[in-house]
């Protein structure tokens, strides 16, 4: 600690920073830190500068959670010296640098710590007065839910995090203690190093201003190199992953294994890597076991079942995972048994179109009213997958049906703010058109581009939400939704609508810009108790850091989908 302990209500003025000078104060960490040989020159702004300033230093060595070091000095070379001075011996081998400088200070004052308080976790530090010398990023509030969803703050959870640091562990309590508690929030320019580049960071992540073909791909593979990680002996994946405690739930979804498995397949024919086909090799041998047979008037066929419940979205997936298998590897190994899934479709759809038994138990055979938007349009596109295989007529007439169904009669007279943003049903009426030509395919498969485009946050409130859907967004709707347009991006392309094929890959972009920001990588896995098992993930929103493999696997498909047409 200096000797003038400089602390946040000593913070004057915000420290204005180009992007070469963002770049030379990291540069400047990493060479005091032995990192880099190259002297770094500040310009005169940074050397000249006196005003009391206040940095962070989050340092790790890629495996342990970062440990993070606190300095302040006259100046803002004075305040880094400082943090570096502080730096534990026994921090070796650092690869991971994240440098905050605060840029703004809050103060208020409080009776108690009952009462929420103000501006986002996510954004937002918080520091408690002088003499506690205790202060978290707001990356810390979020990781740590130091303060949660609703902005109150967790005293269990701070003395934990404290952990060892007796000294400010009895700080906070003492501030627990108090009549009167001074709070500060506060804002940083944030900037992350790895391998000597550097990064700038908003809300803990980097912000996507350009897309790279090659950069879609390696965002894919990361992406698919999380899901062989994440596989187990038996075939199943780790289904859901709590990176911020490290925990993995007791849960399963047989439909998410099969679109997972698809993922990877798409993964495996673009790189031609065999750790993708193995994996996914792997998680069919899983799903072969959730078959059982189920009798149909066309006799009797294989199902998907898991606890108790056979559903159309089921069989559908995993007839489109065994398709995509056949098709990539063309192995006929499987095909009988994507037929006997599609006869147990094909038996569920009545003389409209409509695909009558969404959910049903199993062995009895109760229908359930349940109905899924979704699982029709997954129907549809595996019935298209398995005519590409067999040709046989009566799966693309099942497809034809069940298409008109959803056009004329589920969605008739919906207007274009209320119809489903389907990306399942835009994948089979894409590929529907090409058979069967027929306008009400087109019309329909454009209107719902155009309807998924026009929801998107194009002026939101918060740079990282361009391009998302939802306030606040999510991952997953956001990578659903551009696998849709992308379908339609191809149907618009094949029939020569090049301004709708505009829109559909402007809006796609802009979703898949919002998308990268929510994979883990180096700079936002560093506050984490198991930084390296995280990395590739996405997670589902930016500020909820769960990791389910669907999440991973539609980022995938939208990735591998944009990387195909730019």
């Amino acid at each position: 600690m200096n000797k003038e302990q400089l602390w946040f209500s000593d913070f004057r003025n915000t420290l204005p920073l180009t992007t070469k000078e963002e770049k030379l104060l990291i540069q400047y960490v990493t060479v005091a830190l032995g990192q880099q040989q190259k002297k770094v020159k500040l310009t005169n702004n940074l050397q000249e500068d006196r005003q009391p300033r206040l940095v962070f230093l989050s340092l790790s060595d890629g495996q342990k959670t970062a440990s993070v070091i606190f300095g302040s000095g006259r100046g803002i070379t004075k305040a880094i010296e400082e943090a570096i001075s502080q730096i534990p011996r026994q921090l070796q081998n650092i690869k991971w640098i994240k440098l905050d400088i605060v840029q703004s200070v809050f103060s208020l004052s409080r009776l108690n710590l009952k009462r929420p308080l103000y501006k986002q976790r996510s954004l937002y530090g918080l520091a408690f007065d002088r003499e506690s010398q205790i202060a978290f990023l707001p990356e810390e509030l979020l990781t740590n839910n130091l303060l949660n969803t609703d902005l109150n703050i967790r005293p269990q959870n701070i003395i934990k995090y404290l952990g060892n640091d007796s000294e400010k562990a009895q700080g906070y309590q003492r501030i627990l203690d108090s009549d009167r508690i001074q709070i500060y929030r506060f804002t940083t320019t944030s900037l992350f190093s790895e391998n000597n580049q550097s990064i700038s960071l908003y809300r803990g992540h980097r912000l996507f201003d350009k897309l790279e073909r090659e950069q879609l791909l390696a965002a894919a593979f990361d992406g698919g190199e999380y899901l062989t990680r994440a596989i187990e002996p038996n075939g199943k994946f780790v289904y859901i992953y709590r990176p911020k405690t490290n925990n993995v739930p007791n849960k399963y979804n047989i439909l998410r294994h099969s679109g997972t498995i698809y993922s990877l397949l798409e993964l495996y024919e673009i790189t031609q890597n065999k750790q993708f086909l193995v994996t996914a090799e792997t998680a069919i041998a899983y799903l072969l076991q959730t078959f059982h047979p189920y009798e149909t008037p066309q006799g009797k066929v294989k199902c998907v079942v898991e606890e108790g419940f056979v559903k159309l979205g089921g069989n559908a997936l995993a007839a489109i995972a065994l398709a995509k298998y056949t098709q990539v590897t063309k192995s006929q190994e499987y095909l009988a048994i994507i037929q006997e899934l599609a006869t147990w479709m094909a038996s569920v759809q009545n003389e409209t179109g409509e695909f009558v038994v969404h959910k049903q138990s199993y062995p009895e055979g109760k229908v359930r009213s349940f109905l899924s938007e979704y699982y029709p349009g997954e129907a549809i596109l595996a019935m298209l997958r398995l005519y590409q295989l067999d040709s046989q007529q009566r799966w693309l007439d099942v497809a034809a049906n069940a298409a008109k169904f959803l056009i004329e009669v589920r969605d008739r007279g919906l207007p274009d703010s209320k119809l489903p943003h389907d990306h399942w049903l835009l994948y089979g009426l894409n590929e529907l058109y090409r058979y069967r030509p027929e306008q009400l395919y087109l019309n329909h498969g454009l209107r719902l581009a155009r309807a998924i485009a026009d929801k998107q946050n194009v002026n939101p409130s918060y740079p990282d939400w361009q391009g998302s859907y939802y306030q606040p967004p999510r991952s997953t709707p956001t990578a659903t939704r551009s696998e849709g347009l992308y379908a339609a991006y191809q149907l618009a392309k094949f029939v020569g609508k090049d301004e709708d094929a505009k829109t559909f890959l402007a809006a796609m972009k802009r979703g898949i810009k919002f998308q990268l920001q929510t994979q883990f990588q180096a700079e936002s896995v560093l506050y984490l108790p198991n930084p390296r098992r995280a990395i590739g993930g996405f997670h589902r929103s930016l500020t909820n850091f769960e990791i389910r493999i669907d999440y991973i696997q539609h980022n995938i498909s939208s990735l591998l989908g944009l990387y195909q047409i730019i």
